[in-house]
């Protein structure tokens, strides 16, 4: 039997996780012939015309979200998105409707990230400019709405870490809970030489120069700091790539020798080509429930040095695909170091980058979320109820 989605993200592009997860699943249920729609107010240029898409208080997408005054840009976007989506679910009320955080109600809320841990890994890393963002309240209050209250069928967790983290800080049953990690696009994410030597000649980086990749808005909590530490203890053959739109001033000046072997790209969408310009893709965060930029990485064939932390730690493997790092830029230093001066160690990680994300295609991915879809469907329709909850997958 056929039936309706709808999925409610604030923005839809390739500009951010959140967002490109939104795209990928628009494309997987257009591809099993699906009736699909996503319901946005900032909608990509660029966005193919296969994927429907319904327009929600589009004059939001004029505030700016991203850059120096972002934060201020998001608590007045997203708010306001959240209201109005949940208005608009009204105009389809058979639908099965998949939340990416931006409505007060659905079927399915997918959760990327739960924010009160990130808040708890921020306070015991003694950071507390984070109580000067007002998104936090929003987000607190729309979590114990959406979440503590149940206020959907399925909680869809992208890693087993979150899903602890939904019972630790809500108490979601498991029946609610149901893991299914995020995808990657493996014909977009793949290596490219000459995209890769490209990027090299746009920033002047040498061809035989080693170059880390660094990705990340927000250059404190993922660590950027650790990364320039470790650069400074590289050799001059060394270069970082840093790849985001937080403000890079600060972290110019931690470059006291390697200032002219860091490069800051500021916001991109050629991640694939960055990727293909890079030898190793480091990432000292502090929290991330699955970082599907180290997966985007390993897709393109770079091994990944990062923090066991979030998701992480369930598909990076030491001298398999990466290693794991500590938030130290010695220690980072260190295992960069060892890793470049053995090459046949860096053919196994990059053999081995690439084998696990394709573990990882999003054909395998929406496949879960089509079935979780359509048991939802079939109990909608058989109670006529919203708050019957699936029995948990084994």
């Amino acid at each position: 039997m056929t039936f309706e989605i709808v999925q409610v993200v604030q923005e839809i592009s390739n500009a951010g996780g959140v967002e490109t997860v939104a795209i990928e699943l628009a494309r997987v249920f257009g591809r099993h012939g699906l009736s699909n729609v996503v319901l946005a107010s900032a909608v990509a240029e660029n966005l193919e015309h296969t994927i429907k898409v319904e327009r929600v208080a589009p004059w939001l997408a004029r505030i700016p979200t991203r850059g120096l005054f972002r934060h201020l840009g998001r608590a007045v976007v997203v708010p306001l998105f959240t209201l109005a989506a949940t208005r608009a679910l009204a105009r389809h009320p058979d639908a099965v409707v998949v939340s990416h955080g931006d409505s007060l109600k659905g079927d399915v809320l997918i959760v990327h990230a739960v924010n009160a841990q990130s808040l708890v890994e921020k306070r015991a890393a003694g950071s507390w400019r984070w109580m000067l963002n007002p998104m936090h309240l929003w987000v607190s209050l729309r979590d114990r709405f959406m979440i503590g209250g149940l206020r959907y069928r399925a909680f869809v967790a992208v890693s087993s870490r979150v899903t602890a983290e939904l019972q630790r800080f809500y108490r979601v049953p498991d029946a609610r809970i149901h893991v299914i990690s995020n995808g990657i696009d493996l014909a977009r994410f793949r290596r490219d030489a000459a995209r890769g030597q490209a990027i090299r000649q746009e920033f002047g980086i040498p061809d035989d120069a080693r170059v880390l990749l660094f990705v990340g808005h927000e250059f404190s909590r993922k660590g950027l700091a650790h990364v320039i530490g470790a650069l400074e203890q590289l050799g001059g053959d060394t270069w970082l790539l840093v790849v985001g739109s937080d403000n890079p001033a600060p972290y110019r000046r931690m470059a006291r020798t390697a200032q002219q072997r860091l490069v800051f790209a500021g916001s991109r969408s050629d991640m694939p080509a960055l990727y293909s310009a890079a030898d190793a893709f480091v990432l000292p965060t502090s929290y991330e429930t699955f970082s599907l930029v180290c997966m985007e990485a390993m897709a393109c064939a770079v091994p990944v040095f990062a923090t066991p932390v979030g998701g992480i730690e369930d598909y990076l493997q030491d001298g398999i695909n990466g290693f794991r790092i500590a938030p130290d830029g010695a220690d980072i230093a260190t295992k960069l170091a060892a890793a470049f001066a053995d090459p046949m160690l860096m053919r196994r990680l990059q053999d081995g980058a690439s084998a696990t994300a394709q573990r990882y295609g999003w054909d395998q991915i929406g496949l879960q979320y089509i079935d979780l879809l359509r048991k939802i469907d079939a109990a909608k329709r058989e109670s006529g109820r919203t708050a019957v909850a699936l029995p948990a997958e084994t």
